[in-house]
């Protein structure tokens, strides 16, 4: 062949393939334009609702203010998609999300409700409101001027959250990221009804969301070229499944949650990678907490540890982890050398100690109880009170205090200088060291990596949500929907990880009070005196609050509670079967110093004995230690003049 005739035989090849390219890369500008004006019709429509949302109180029935209020969230599940994804700040304080209360607006107890309690009440739902038997008939005086005054605050917050600049600027790969994290959120929050908490809210907000994200994703199904035939089929079966599913099972109690996740939430968000790859789309690049590339939300190694350090040096490599891992079994960072950070967070005890309170520096008693070490990493809120705000921070309140490691970093660095391994291992972890030295940054970030890498989301709950057939019980399967629904764990215990880092950006780490009392029975109610976050934020609102913990590994790791006051599982679930520290309210009186205000609805749950058997039995699949294997069998050793450290205990000698 001729030379001229190959080359014009390149340029057809090259102009059929990059029309070939051109095909599958669609420009989905109408599509997105679509979407756009769907969720501004939502948001309208949300916005008129709520302006005629106080006149049905109180001058209707009962059943009347039922349905307006379900008709309120499903309205508001509609719009809450893209709110949460651009203005997720905005969202979580005016809208919705953690508990709050207003600390300056004390007269009257609505008025100190923070907006989000027009949701998660339902204010205004009297007399059969289960609130009008906690507070006082006095508090349900200001229910209607709460109500007109929570429902403007959403229409000037709704303005705020700028969603038509937000959607104007809004390119491919930052929808399907929307559409992503949405059902990621819906997976995890709509389905254990966390942001509404009560039952009257949780299937109207399930369908709103449902309703909204199977619109907007329909818009680009839409777009598919006639040559993805089986995606089309595949996404009319699932759509008209996934609605048929809500419009029969209704039930808050019988809704089988598990079968709804891994039959249509799991399969459209599968769905949804598959189109963005057919569509050639590339995934978002962003350091966040979830991989922007999973397929669903149970997908393996979803999270990025990296999301939560402090700075890039605490980013994961296996050097950092090595050196980590020798620090954290070394006593040589405790004052007398006696003691580490696994004197508490032992590796055979799925990093506890087993302890109701753990023991101090002086053989004496800490004031709470250790927690896992395992996938706290996955967190920005460390301590039970929330007190740091990441592994390196919480490092520095443990070598210093008098009670815990009694030392200091200037003794720490002193020691490790002295040891020409660990200055190679921290040179070769951390290159700058060779300029600045060991310094207290370096050593902490060493062992944040370390702790970041101990996970264990490999359980057996997690092969069957990846499609591991056989892995749970029809038993622990009724335990997961009884979690999620009558007992309301998942309320406050998010999944994936059943800790409080808050989904779908796990930016926000919850806290609770709960009434956790100083003995596990009495006959008079005594609640225990440690005031958690109070000592730390001076909130009065927020004493004996605690940070809500992860119940991953939690069949290994009794007793339970910030003071290890349960020591079994059945113990905790009949705690909380009475509505916690609300089965004490009859002891309470005003007069009484210190009286908690509970952040736990007082309701029983009722749960029967079956239900809590299949609930703890649930718990019990969520076991994965596998971390524990990471355990050194020798540590550096050490030059004068502190030879004699080098007959120190791995671990510490208590």
């Amino acid at each position: 062949m001729k030379k001229r005739e190959l080359i014009a035989v390149l340029i057809l090849a090259i102009a059929g393939f990059s029309s070939s390219l051109t095909d599958k890369r669609k420009d989905l500008s109408g599509a997105v334009s679509r979407i756009a004006q769907l969720y501004i019709n939502r948001v309208n429509l949300l916005d008129s609702f709520l302006q005629t949302y106080p006149r049905y109180f109180y001058d209707s029935s009962f059943a009347v203010r039922e349905q307006k209020y379900e008709q309120l969230s499903f309205y508001f599940r509609q719009c809450a998609g893209f709110i949460i994804y651009f203005e997720p700040k905005l969202y979580y304080s005016r809208l919705t999300g953690p508990f709050q209360f207003h600390e300056n607006e004390k007269k009257g107890f609505y008025k100190g409700l923070a907006e989000a309690w027009l949701f998660q009440g339902p204010i205004g739902n009297e007399p059969d409101s289960l609130l009008l038997k906690y507070f006082t008939k006095q508090d349900s005086l200001d229910q209607e001027e709460f109500i007109v005054d929570a429902t403007t605050k959403y229409r000037t917050a709704l303005r705020d959250c700028n969603y038509a600049r937000h959607l104007g600027g809004m390119n491919e790969s930052m929808l399907f990221d929307a559409l992503r994290i949405e059902i990621f959120r819906i997976s995890t929050i709509d389905i254990a009804n966390s942001d509404f908490i009560i039952e009257e809210a949780a299937f109207p907000g399930l369908n709103g969301s449902m309703d909204s994200w199977l619109s907007f994703t329909g818009e680009l199904v839409r777009e598919l070229p006639a040559s993805q035939i089986e995606l089309k089929k595949q996404w009319e079966i699932l759509y008209a499944g996934t609605r048929q599913y809500l419009d029969v099972h209704k039930d808050f109690y019988s809704f089988n949650r598990m079968y709804f996740i891994r039959n249509y939430l799991i399969p459209l968000s599968e769905y949804l990678y598959d189109m963005q790859v057919a569509f050639e789309v590339p995934f978002l690049r962003k350091n966040s907490a979830l991989k922007s590339n999973a397929r669903y939300i149970y997908d393996k190694d979803i999270f990025n540890a990296d999301y939560f350090a402090p700075d890039k040096e605490a980013y994961y490599s296996p050097e950092k982890a090595k050196l980590g891992e020798l620090l954290f079994f070394d006593p040589v960072l405790s004052d007398n050398n006696q003691r580490a950070c696994a004197s508490c967070h032992k590796p055979a005890m799925a990093f506890t100690d087993g302890k109701t309170k753990s023991t101090a520096f002086a053989f004496d008693t800490l004031p709470r109880n250790a927690p896992t070490v395992i996938n706290s990493g996955f967190q920005n809120r460390l301590f039970w009170d929330l007190r740091a705000g990441s592994l390196e921070d919480q490092l520095d309140s443990v070598v210093n205090n008098v009670r815990e490691l009694h030392s200091s970093f200037y003794r720490v660095i002193d020691r490790l200088n002295a040891s020409p391994e660990y200055v190679r291992l921290f040179h070769n972890a951390f290159p700058n060291t060779k300029k600045t030295g060991i310094t207290r940054a370096y050593v902490k970030y060493a062992i944040g990596v370390y702790e970041r890498s101990l996970t264990g989301l490999n359980t057996r709950f997690d092969q069957y949500m990846q499609g591991v057939a056989g892995k749970l019980s029809e038993e622990e399967i009724k335990g997961f929907n009884v979690y999620m629904g009558k007992a309301k764990c998942g309320v406050c215990h998010f999944a994936p990880l059943f800790n409080g880092s808050l989904p779908p950006f796990y930016d926000v780490s919850d806290n609770h009070s709960i009434g956790v009392p100083v003995r596990d029975s009495m006959t008079k109610y005594i609640i225990d005196p440690d005031l958690g976050l109070m000592k730390i934020n001076f909130n009065e609102y927020a004493r004996f609050s605690f940070k809500t913990p992860t119940v991953r590994n939690i069949a290994l790791t009794s007793p339970y509670m910030h003071n290890g006051l349960f020591k079994t599982l059945e113990q905790v679930v009949d705690f909380y079967d009475h509505a916690a520290g609300n089965k004490f309210t009859k002891d309470m009186r005003p007069d009484m110093t210190g009286l908690p205000f509970f952040t736990i609805l007082p309701v029983e749950l009722k749960l029967t004995d079956n239900e809590k058997k299949e609930l703890v039995s649930f718990l019990k699949t969520l076991s994965d230690t596998s971390s524990s294997a990471k355990v050194p069998v020798q540590l550096p050793g050490f030059k004068p003049p502190y030879t004699k450290l080098n007959d120190r205990v791995i671990g510490g000698a208590y």
